[in-house]
């Protein structure tokens, strides 16, 4: 396989560092939340940020949250998933919500999308420096579906890991912080594909069987880093029932193959560094590969 060998020795330590940057409390979770727990069983320090308070997501019938209650629930889900997961330190930057796409909160004036770019790198940027993860991730370029604070957050974190390193950012007073590697964490297309396929079957007026899944997850073939996380499993599955709040990916599998799927393997795109010349495919299983830690 091919690795990628670090060429800046200062951003190298002892310790292991990860940051997960997401918008909404259960994305960490729900998303990558195995990757989590297996860097912080491995001893690594992992951290997590995110966005938005989750003011205007859905209440599963499980719980007794209500839309006056909602945000400060999910807000306390993402910390109790959070020490579930073995995660350090749960950074939350308190943006509102902007609802799914399409949706009337797109439009409100404190929606997350409508704040300016640089205000939220700034954030970003300032998590990094104040952290020093060697590695961080977010969501593929299209939100993993095409939810906007998806999106949002991870432009936000592209421009934050350059910016994050660069003395001549004028946006943090903080010391500068050069991560090794940044990440999108994604779902291959194929997976989703056989998701919705079976979503379909199950139930065929549902609106998860009205969605495309050409439109889901990433091509496979964008893919890099491929990481075995079937040994934490169990846990990742504590963690989801924290979100009481949310319906889980957990909650819609029609069938223990399609759970393993999701359980079993996460899947990432690196963004920097790019593949080398001639490099394709999965050439990685491990986000910390060739960094020396």
């Amino acid at each position: 396989m091919g690795a990628f060998v670090a060429s800046d020795s200062k951003t190298v330590n002892s310790e292991r560092r990860l940051l997960c940057v997401v918008a909404h409390p259960d994305d960490e979770t729900f998303g990558s939340g195995s990757t989590l727990i297996k860097y912080a069983a491995e001893g690594a320090s992992v951290f997590t940020s995110c966005a938005t308070r989750g003011d205007v997501g859905e209440i599963a019938d499980r719980s007794d949250a209500t839309p006056e209650t909602l945000s400060a629930v999910r807000e306390q889900e993402y910390y109790d998933a959070g020490k579930v997961m073995g995660v350090k330190q749960s950074i939350l930057y308190g943006f509102r919500d902007s609802g799914m796409a399409g949706s009337p909160d797109n439009d409100h004036p404190n929606a997350y999308i409508k704040v300016p770019m640089d205000e939220v790198v700034a954030k970003v940027v300032d998590t990094i420096r104040e952290l020093k993860p060697q590695v961080v991730f977010t969501f593929d370029e299209g939100g993993g579906y095409g939810h906007p604070d998806h999106i949002h957050a991870s432009e936000a974190t592209k421009l934050a890991y350059f910016a994050a390193g660069d003395p001549s950012y004028e946006g943090s007073t903080l010391e500068p912080w050069k991560p090794s590697k940044l990440y999108y964490h994604g779902f291959p297309r194929s997976m989703m594909r056989k998701w919705f396929a079976a979503f379909a079957e199950a139930d065929p007026d549902s609106d998860l069987a009205k969605l495309d899944p050409e439109e889901m997850g990433v091509p496979d073939e964008t893919l890099t880093t491929e990481l075995d996380i079937s040994a934490h499993a169990e846990t990742r599955r504590k963690a989801i029932e924290v979100h009481q709040t949310q319906y889980s990916p957990l909650d819609r599998m029609p069938s223990p193959e399609l759970e393993a799927d999701f359980l079993n393997t996460d899947f990432f795109i690196r963004v920097d560094p790019p593949l080398a010349d001639g490099e394709s495919g999965i050439v990685e299983t491990d986000l910390f590969e060739g960094l020396g830690i």
